[in-house]
């Protein structure tokens, strides 16, 4: 079966059967006679879905319920009952899906292309397989989606953008519903004919010359029929139309007023089965009264359009004042953004409740001064200062009093160190840290006592009683270390806790000074 056959055992399903009554249907309209056609009528299936469609009032009118086929047949017609039974395969066929794929869609059009085909008699006579072929013609693409319905998917979205479907079809498959429709019908010994039109139907503008010319005939006829429905299915509704009508006068010779006609009779046939077969989401609206509608609309828009323009115009005129007194502030709007721009850079440095400098901005500038005093071989110092049992506070007094003790410590602290000293707040609530650059262990040990009976004296007017202050000195001595290599913030926080550490273990003293004059391991 070819490329059928190959897409089956790459996706691992089974052949998708067409319904056994469908078959039947198809079989008889298609190399049976016309007694074998009455009889299958009295299928009991077939039968209740043609008495259902001919006692609908608009074919019942006022007579009796019909019970007898004959009757129906003869109230209905021949033709009409061959498309309605064509129809009734549809709906065996139709499944519910909740993507972009409507089966719906694809059965209306494949209606609206039986309905051209017959609308083509009154001008052309076709022969009497083409109404089936032009009704199973994409029915490639049916099989396709069942066989691989996610592929399919990928098709409509690569049509989507500016493909057409054969070769989006191709691209994802490597192969087309053409092929695979003409594959699919050829498994069920359909007549060669009628097999090769659905082969075929794409390929107008490259047919095979060794195919017979009768062949090239039909699948003009089916080419004539899908760009004539399309113009009432396509996104592009107008090519379509266009394409029609040049390929109509072009191949078949039809006048404008033919091709205007045969558009126009379209909605008139379809829609009693699109009513009668439940697709009343697809009923037409006649080519021309489209255009019309379509022609209002855009009317209607370039009101809209002028509307908007007068009032946008209307606005610029109203608010003309407005734009020169918004140039006036225009200078005081800039300089509040300065000024809000230097806000949030303090915030970005400093801590929110204390104003001290946080732990990210401390970091940062102690790299800072580390890299400074290795090449000018300066010496600094650090201070790690912990408030023991800080959470007494909070515990005794609230959250308010620890924020206020916190920031009384903090304006005490710069109003006791250089300018140039650095103060930082760590994330730590009990814990400070002070940078002072250019300042030896001797001076550091000089400013840890002063800081030690600041804070102590502080917290003891404060509460009436004492709260062990413990402070680390950190002094950094470059003088035989090598500049070269690189000292890190991280290993200079973990010697100032590790001393922290120590001296709470041992609380023999509140000062505790470690000496860094060689290189850190």
């Amino acid at each position: 079966m070819g490329e059928l056959e190959n897409l089956l055992k790459i996706t691992n399903k089974e052949f998708p059967l067409f319904p056994k009554l469908g078959i039947e249907i198809l079989r008889t309209f298609l190399t049976k006679t016309e007694r074998e056609f009455r009889e299958l009528l009295f299928n009991p299936e077939i039968s209740q879905i043609i008495l259902k469609v001919a006692n609908l009032p608009q074919y019942k009118k006022n007579a009796p319920q019909i019970e007898d086929i004959n009757k129906a047949l003869l109230i209905l017609g021949e033709d009409f009952v061959k498309i309605l039974l064509l129809g009734f395969i549809a709906q065996k066929i139709t499944k519910t899906t909740f993507n972009e794929f409507s089966f719906s869609k694809f059965w209306a059009r494949a209606l609206g292309n039986v309905c051209f085909s017959q609308l083509l008699s009154s001008f052309y006579k076709p022969p009497p397989h083409l109404y089936i072929s032009s009704f199973l013609m994409d029915y490639g693409i049916i099989v396709l989606y069942l066989i691989a319905p996610e592929g399919y998917l990928k098709v409509l979205k690569l049509k989507t953008m500016d493909k057409s479907l054969l070769d989006a079809e191709r691209e994802v498959f490597n192969t087309d519903h053409a092929q695979i429709g003409g594959e699919y019908f050829e498994y069920y010994n359909f007549p060669r004919r009628f097999v090769l039109n659905i082969y075929y139907h794409h390929r107008v503008f490259d047919f095979p010359e060794e195919l017979p010319k009768e062949i090239y005939e039909d699948v003009k006829l089916l080419h004539l029929i899908d760009l004539g429905v399309g113009a009432y299915f396509s996104i592009n509704r107008e090519k379509k139309y266009r394409d029609f009508k040049n390929f109509a006068k072009m191949e078949f010779g039809m006048s404008e007023k033919t091709v205007e006609e045969l558009i126009e009779e379209l909605p008139s046939i379809a829609n009693q089965f699109y009513e009668a077969l439940n697709y009343k989401e697809f009923i037409l609206t006649p080519y021309s009264e489209w255009i019309k509608n379509k022609e209002k609309e855009i009317q209607k828009k370039l009101k809209e359009i002028e509307l908007q323009k007068k009032k946008e115009e209307t606005i610029i005129e109203r608010y003309a004042d407005e734009i020169s007194k918004l140039l006036r502030e225009k200078n005081e709007l800039l300089k509040k953004i300065e000024d809000l721009k230097d806000k949030l850079e303090k915030n970005r440095i400093l801590d929110e409740l204390t104003g001290l400098y946080n732990s990210e901005f401390f970091t940062k500038r102690l790299q800072e001064e580390i890299l400074r005093s290795k090449r000018y071989r300066r010496q600094f110092s650090i201070l790690l200062i912990d408030i023991d049992r800080f959470e007494k506070i909070f515990e005794n007094y609230g959250a308010s009093e620890e924020e206020s003790i916190l920031r009384i410590i903090a304006e005490k602290l710069k109003n006791n160190l250089r300018k140039v000293d650095i103060i930082g707040k760590l994330k730590n609530s009990n814990q400070f840290i002070i940078l002072l650059p250019e300042t030896p262990l001797q001076g550091a040990w000089v400013v840890g006592r002063r800081i030690l009976r600041l804070v102590e004296r502080t917290f003891y007017e404060k509460y009436n009683q004492n709260f062990d202050i413990y402070i680390v000195i950190l002094t950094f001595n470059p003088v035989k270390l090598d500049p070269k290599k690189e000292t890190s913030t991280d290993n200079i926080y973990k010697i100032l806790f590790t001393g922290m550490k120590l001296l709470k273990e041992k609380k023999q003293r509140k000062i505790f000074a470690i000496l860094i004059d060689r290189e850190l391991k």
